[in-house]
């Protein structure tokens, strides 16, 4: 077993390996074949597999900086996405603590305490001074 894991270590030195897109792609080929499990389409098959076959290419590949570029642009789309989809889970957790209104001046988002009715809010970014209605 030793002298497998040695081979194995020799032949990926030099290798780009796995990375945040590698498993995206893995993510998203499990899914198209739990669907495709449903429906049995020869399309999704195909989809799947290719998106498996273009992953492992990904990684044994040794052109390195192409690999890392990939993985940045990729990222790029991806990071905003992902902080979008945590904040909106996080507001979900404090809805019944918190309320989040924007600034119509400064457009700085707000977490306010729950009042209902009317209040007015002082802007702690630009001072300014709006009113807000809270009905839940």
């Amino acid at each position: 077993m030793k002298r497998f894991k040695e081979k194995l270590v020799e032949f990926m030195s030099g290798r780009y390996g796995m990375d945040q897109l590698y498993y995206a792609m893995l993510l998203l080929a499990l899914g198209i074949m739990m669907v495709n499990m449903k429906v049995d389409n020869l399309i999704l098959m195909i989809l799947s597999d290719g998106i498996i076959l273009l992953m492992i290419l990904r990684s044994f590949s040794r052109n390195i900086s192409k690999r890392a570029r990939e993985n940045g642009k990729f990222l790029k789309i991806w990071n905003p996405v992902k902080r979008n989809v945590r904040i909106f889970i996080r507001r979900i957790k404090e809805i019944r603590v918190y309320r989040y209104r924007k600034c119509p001046n400064c457009k700085k988002t707000l977490q306010l305490p729950i009042k209902r009715g009317k209040n007015t809010v002082k802007c702690p970014k630009c001072q300014e001074k709006f009113n807000v209605r809270v009905i839940l």
